[in-house]
């Protein structure tokens, strides 16, 4: 399958206009001033500069931490064991079918809501899926798409990625707000990058959130082995 991404071109390299000489002069004119004075030795700077010297530094240590605890929530993930009736629907896909959950009983189904369009990483999420679909298949996992953007904005996005499976519209987010994923990532009347285990019975058996916005294939089938014999 090819793929598609964002190529840059190749950076030309640039002069180096920070060329220092190589050599001193080994002459210096005579001094014909008068004789300079000698500067006195900087003594420990003042009590209001050592101050701010003080506050500078524990604000630049709040600041890392801050940063720090932030990259961590963003890459961690929100796991839940979830046991209840998956709710059912029927969503019209990108190839113009109507998708009915309930046409899938008997498989393991593994619905993918992300923020669609104008998000590049949901895209590249699904085209992993696709370029390990040959493992996803031995692990009996169907993976359906589901984004609440407009199917003709969504159409030219999986060209532009080379992605094949067809996106569930979820036009009125009303299936995203049955299964609890609204407001889960940076948008709050949009899903974030999350992930529900529904069983060949019907039943829903895990969700999960990735902040990072990314889950490699064999995640995914730990998750849903680990869920689906716990």
């Amino acid at each position: 399958m090819t793929t598609s991404g964002n190529r840059r071109p190749a950076r030309t390299a640039r002069a180096n206009t920070n060329v220092r000489p190589t050599g001193r002069s080994r002459s210096r004119p005579a001094q014909t001033g008068p004789a300079r004075t000698t500067r006195p030795r900087a003594g420990k700077p003042s009590r209001p500069r050592r101050a701010a010297l003080a506050w500078s530094l524990a604000l630049f240590v709040i600041a890392g931490l801050v940063t720090a605890a932030f990259v961590a929530t963003r890459s961690g993930s929100l796991q839940a064991s979830v046991t209840r009736q998956a709710p059912g629907f029927i969503l019209r896909s990108t190839s113009g079918t109507n998708v009915r959950l309930a046409s899938y009983r008997g498989r393991d189904v593994v619905l993918y809501f992300n923020e669609g369009v104008g998000c590049d990483a949901c895209f590249y999420q699904m085209r992993e899926f696709e370029q390990h679909a040959a493992e996803l298949v031995r692990a009996g996992i169907t993976i359906l798409p589901v984004v609440m953007d407009p199917a003709g904005q969504v159409r030219p996005e999986l060209a532009a990625f080379g992605i094949r499976t067809p996106y569930l519209i979820d036009a009125t987010g009303a299936v995203s707000r049955a299964y609890g994923v609204l407001g889960r990532g940076m948008h709050p009347g949009l899903p974030g990058h999350g992930f529900v285990l529904i069983d060949a019975r019907g039943t829903e058996r895990w969700y999960g959130e990735y902040p990072s916005m990314y889950l490699p294939t064999a995640g995914l089938i730990t998750q849903v082995r680990a869920h689906l014999n716990g």
